[in-house]
């Protein structure tokens, strides 16, 4: 009988490691848009500096 419920114990349950993908993939996304950023920002800094 207490192998049955052992087997139950976590069962409904959300763990960390469940959660954490939705959490990561909003961290992704602001990482990528600021990454964008910076790519943006150089490349416009790099344009400029050939002209001149």
């Amino acid at each position: 009988m207490k192998d049955k419920l052992a087997g139950r114990k976590h069962t409904g349950k959300t763990t960390p490691a469940a959660i954490a993908p939705i959490g990561n993939a909003h961290a992704d996304a602001a990482l990528l848009e600021k990454i964008e950023n910076l790519v943006t920002t150089f490349r416009h800094r790099y344009s400029t500096k050939e002209r001149s």
